[in-house]
């Protein structure tokens, strides 16, 4: 909150009382969020607009996020996806997000919320399957896809840059994305893949024996068929 009220000048310095002063007209309007989270989402309405989007993006990879996929997205040819990276220091300092041990995450889990469900349902289904899409096509699952719906990835790209990332990693990322989008969002002639992808995924998690998980991806992947 303070560093907010010294960005929009409400507390300055002034320099011929040599102390910090405040603009009472200002404090005496100033509306004071019920706590940390609320205030933080206050701010969105101040965010540059391709500041907004990379943090939308960012909501659609959930609470937390691999630093990693982050820069393989903002190296793609997907304009919508171009400039994340720069936008997360001011992200982070405006305290909306955290960066460390190669991870980014959202402060707090209301913040994640209120970004992701901010936005209309159709844009952020479109989203996720752009994102499922190009992380799909970092693996060798991309073989799957065939014909014009191929044609529509981003063929300029190889799978030479995950070497940071698993293979296995990404296209459990990739499929969760797909998911998010679900099978009316995706061409007819495509859904058996995306079914193929869950079934992928749901035996590498079944050989660690968490079932439990398995079992979610193996209901999606009939969702994609039935």
């Amino acid at each position: 909150l303070l560093n907010s009220m010294v960005r929009d000048s409400t507390i300055y310095f002034d320099l011929k009382l040599c102390r910090f002063d405040w603009r009472w007209d200002k404090v005496c309007t100033l509306k004071t969020a019920d706590g940390v989270a609320d205030f933080i989402v206050s701010t969105f309405s101040k965010l540059e607009p391709e500041v907004l989007h990379s943090l939308r993006i960012l909501s659609c990879l959930g609470f937390q996020c691999d630093f990693d996929v982050i820069e393989l997205l903002d190296s793609s040819s997907v304009e919508s996806f171009q400039g994340i990276s720069s936008a997360l220091q001011h992200l982070a300092d405006v305290g909306i997000i955290e960066i460390a041990g190669g991870l980014v995450e959202f402060t707090h889990d209301l913040i994640q919320q209120h970004v992701y469900e901010g936005f209309e349902l159709e844009q952020r289904k479109k989203l996720h399957l752009q994102i499922g899409l190009f992380l799909g096509w970092k693996t060798s699952a991309v073989n799957l896809l065939e014909g014009d719906f191929k044609k529509k990835m981003y063929l300029s790209h190889s799978t030479n840059d995950i070497s940071v990332i698993s293979e296995r990693s990404l296209l459990c990322i990739a499929t969760d994305q797909i998911n998010h989008a679900g099978p009316e969002f995706v061409e007819a002639s495509q859904r058996n893949v995306f079914a193929a992808w869950n079934l992928s995924v749901g035996k590498e998690i079944s050989a660690s024996f968490n079932f439990g998980c398995a079992l979610h991806y193996y209901d999606q992947g009939i969702a994609f068929i039935g």
